[in-house]
């Protein structure tokens, strides 16, 4: 049977969890059909004395194999890789879910009674075509969702097309937040028109830089412009912590909810 199954499947099949005497019985049954447990120890090198713990392990716990009662001896049944592979990975799911909150329960408290300042790498993207190029990254790499917010008609403007391109690929939850004063601009409403047919647009007061959002929080983009930092032209900030996008989704979805629809005639 060793030279039948490759050495890497075998490594696999530790990897998710099967002991090497498991592997060797899932692979007999596998290889072979169906046998009893007298046939398993012989075909597969078990010990007959182990065989049986063995055995309700795999069918009992883990699920890779099925007993036939009817038979005498009983006999085993090796499942399908895939749905074998099925229950595995809704089992360890499970399994990581229940361990995971009971960590993060008991430990999250004593990680917080500590005021441990957190190392995080800060990224500044400096000058209009860097952050430009980062902003239209973000929008081709989106697959579901685009919120948008900026106050700069140039930004807007450079953004339109690969914004239709995104709603034209399927990316249809596209959202667009305006500062109120805008809507008095009469070039600013022209250009939000042709924004109207792709996206959902509203419009509050206190706004300020332009920020882009992707796939609800996967990723996120904010630039300041000259208008705050006149000697430092633009720049964007980005962060590798983990909490940095659905943070600023979160504090998007807060402002679009509280601000106007917009409608243009």
């Amino acid at each position: 049977m060793s030279n039948e199954i490759p050495d890497n499947v075998k490594e696999s099949l530790r990897e998710i969890g099967l002991t090497d005497y498991e592997i060797s019985i899932y692979l007999t049954l596998i290889s072979k059909g169906p046998m009893d447990a007298r046939e398993l120890s012989d075909a597969s090198g078990v010990p007959y004395s182990r065989i049986y713990n063995i055995l309700t392990q795999l069918e009992k716990d883990k699920k890779w194999i099925i007993k036939e009662e009817e038979s005498r001896p009983s006999r085993y049944f090796a499942k399908s890789p895939d749905e074998a592979l099925i229950i595995a990975k809704k089992q360890y799911n499970d399994n990581f879910d229940d361990h995971s909150n009971l960590i993060i329960h008991q430990l999250t408290p004593i990680y917080q009674s500590h005021d441990t300042p957190i190392k995080i790498a800060l990224y500044i993207h400096r000058g209009r075509d860097v952050c430009l190029n980062r902003a239209l990254s973000l929008i081709n790499l989106s697959k579901t969702a685009i919120y948008l917010v900026s106050t700069d008609f140039e930004f807007l403007d450079i953004f339109y097309e690969d914004i239709r391109k995104a709603r034209a690929r399927g990316v249809t939850d596209i959202r667009l937040l305006i500062e109120e004063e805008t809507l008095e601009d009469q070039k600013f409403s022209k250009l939000l028109k042709k924004y109207e047919e792709i996206a959902e647009i509203k419009y509050r007061d206190q706004l300020f830089g332009t920020s882009i959002i992707i796939d609800e929080g996967e990723d996120a983009f904010i630039i300041l412009s000259q208008k705050f930092f006149e000697k430092q032209s633009y720049f964007g900030v980005v962060t590798d912590h983990i909490a940095f996008g659905p943070a600023a989704n979160y504090y998007f979805n807060y402002l679009y909810e509280t601000a106007k629809l917009a409608k243009f005639n």
